[in-house]
């Protein structure tokens, strides 16, 4: 039976005496026969014909939806597969990155090691200054202490504690003279010499000014003898 005739009849035995008005209007929806090779009325079919196309349909459509269902986990997979690929390539980079900054880890060590020997050196060096300037010291302090002996000694042994004058208090007479005369006669010349100066200036000048540089011998009543040490181009 045509699908036209069938919806007339359905119509009819329908409490309302039609069905939805859609229904009529399938003369204008069309159908692709593939045994007829051609489009062909939805109305125009055989009502067992369109049960068997529409079967067809819904095989069709859930072999559809299972290609579509396959197609997403096939591309679910391909994103899979290319988020691998990108990890073992991010990996891969990462560990090529890894070796590099292992390189230049290793030759700043390397430069570090170097330096820190330089430093070391470089350490020992001021340590062994510092050590042969406190000898230099230690050695200056000594021989400064031998040196102030020495210089003690030689001021002790070649000055004259008290005053300078061998004899004072010699009267200038005859007694006084005379005992020049023999200091001088028996002095030893290459050794030592003799100077002769006045003491106490005579009353009777005093207030003149005579002793202002030095008394002169006939403004005193007695002398002083110094006996000197001679030097070496004397």
């Amino acid at each position: 039976m045509k699908i036209y005739k069938l919806v007339n009849v359905l119509g009819a035995i329908n409490d309302t005496g039609k069905l939805a008005s859609d229904m009529y209007d399938l003369g204008k929806k069309h159908y692709y026969s593939e045994a007829q090779g051609q489009k062909m009325p939805i109305s125009e079919m055989d009502f067992q014909h369109m049960v068997r196309a529409f079967v067809k349909l819904c095989e069709q459509e859930d072999m559809l939806d299972r290609s579509e269902h396959m197609g997403k986990v096939v591309d679910v997979i391909k994103a899979k597969d290319k988020m691998i690929r990108k990890l073992q390539d991010d990996l891969k980079g990462g560990f090529k990155q890894s070796v590099d900054d292992l390189d230049r880890l290793e030759a700043q060590e390397n430069k570090l090691l170097e330096l820190t020997t330089k430093v070391e050196n470089l350490q020992g060096m001021l340590k062994e200054r510092d050590e042969l300037l406190e000898q230099a010291e230690s050695l200056a302090h000594k021989e400064s202490k031998h040196l102030e002996y020495w210089r003690k000694l030689y001021y002790e042994c070649a000055s004259t504690k008290g005053h300078y004058y061998t004899f004072s208090e010699v009267p200038q007479d005859e007694e006084g003279k005379e005992f020049v005369k023999n200091c001088r006669k028996y002095l030893n010349r290459e050794s030592y010499k003799i100077r002769v100066k006045g003491q106490h200036l005579k009353k009777e000048l005093y207030g003149q000014g005579r002793a202002y540089h030095g008394a002169n011998m006939g403004d005193c009543t007695h002398m002083r003898v110094y006996i000197d040490n001679k030097r070496g181009d004397e």
